[in-house]
């Protein structure tokens, strides 16, 4: 066996890779109804104000919608006399089902179990040692496109 042979395995290898990878990532990298409405949920469990970009209404709008919503988070943490971080959550698990879906609009499942995330290295330590608890969550979206994007409509906040 020549020295060519031996090494044509992996120069093999190597030219399936580069011409896999690319064509995964773009895949991977296609917005799809289910994919927004998990990242718009992520946002608006973990109260981060990046939510807005995943609302169907115009920036503006969603801008002023999104800091009430927040402004009431921090209300209520108040009330308790808690700081906003302690009404923060963050998924343990998360699926998304995509239950009907037209050529703009769809209508998207969500559940799963989030966990309070003061600071998400305490959520880990409380999983580990079974301290705190876990919050079910079980929501239905509705989705359109707006130019090209998937975008959350309805009552989300």
């Amino acid at each position: 066996m020549g020295p060519a042979n031996r090494f044509a395995p992996f120069v093999a290898l190597i030219v399936l890779f580069a011409v896999l990878q690319p064509l995964l990532i773009a895949v991977d990298l296609q917005q799809t109804p289910a994919r927004a409405a998990k990242a718009f949920i992520r946002d608006y469990y973990y109260l981060d104000p990046a939510m807005q970009k995943w609302l169907c209404t115009d920036p503006a709008e969603s801008r002023e919608a999104v800091d009430a919503y927040l402004q009431f988070k921090k209300n209520e943490a108040a009330q308790r006399g808690f700081d906003v971080s302690y009404t923060r959550h963050l998924f343990t698990k998360l699926h998304g089902e995509t239950l009907s879906r037209e050529e703009d609009s769809a209508r998207v499942h969500i559940s799963g179990t989030t966990r309070v995330a003061i600071n998400p290295v305490f959520m880990v330590i409380g999983k580990l040692f079974g301290l705190g608890r876990d919050y079910p969550v079980d929501v239905t979206l509705e989705l359109i496109k707006q130019n090209g994007r998937w975008r959350v409509c309805g009552s989300a906040l």
